[in-house]
């Protein structure tokens, strides 16, 4: 997790039948957010690693190949973690990886910042205000553990992911359009260059590479 939040003890309304398959689609929404923003938010750590290569990912990845347009991106990013076996030493250059994509001089790499690419090239712009302003709406602050300002895209995406939670326990439409909202134009609006980055970046595995463009379809 990236963000923390305070505890809500606001007991849940019941749902009707409807309304309780908008839930689960969004629990699966939430969940969807959560898994990439964890792994844009920080190096794979070993047991993360260990994990992908024995293909505990494969059931996710394979529910999201069945959407049209993430066939080619879901496979690619298979490709890429069925390979990480081939590096000599994986956890180092997917580290390695990371770093030149989301660490490195930002004129050149897909640097993970909203106000980059909504802003002008500026950063600690709007974007970065209109993010901080939603988590102080909400009660939600960046955990110490992630030093980046709000308009990361890991933050951005947990921020989505908890907007989700709460859309399957109070589905209405004014929460489902201010979700929607978000998407449209603090995300999809800058996803697909920040992916094109991603590909031009000398990388030895594809995974981040692949990622970053299953990340831009997703939210296409």
């Amino acid at each position: 997790m990236t963000l923390q939040d305070a505890t809500d003890t606001t007991a849940a309304p019941q749902l009707s039948p409807e309304q309780q398959l908008a839930g689960e689609y969004y629990q699966h929404q939430a969940l969807i957010c959560q898994w990439f923003a964890t792994l844009l938010a920080k190096e794979l750590d070993e047991t993360a690693l260990k994990a992908y290569m024995s293909g505990e990912a494969a059931p996710l990845l394979e529910d999201l190949e069945g959407i049209s347009e993430l066939a080619k991106p879901v496979q690619q990013l298979s490709q890429a973690i069925s390979t990480l076996h081939l590096l000599e030493q994986p956890k180092l250059e997917l580290a390695a990886d990371f770093a030149s994509l989301f660490l490195s001089d930002a004129r050149h790499s897909p640097a993970p910042y909203a106000s980059l690419y909504l802003d002008d090239g500026r950063f600690s712009g709007p974007s970065l205000q209109r993010m901080q302003a939603r988590l102080a709406a909400i009660g939600m602050a960046v955990s110490a553990e992630l030093t980046e300002p709000a308009d990361h895209v890991s933050i951005m995406l947990d921020y989505l992911a908890e907007g989700y939670r709460q859309l399957a326990e109070h589905p209405t439409p004014a929460a489902e359009a201010t979700v929607a909202n978000f998407v449209n134009e603090e995300l999809a609006s800058w996803l697909p260059e920040w992916a094109n980055r991603g590909q031009r970046i000398d990388t030895a595995s594809q995974f981040y590479p692949a990622l970053l463009s299953l990340v831009a379809a997703y939210f296409g």
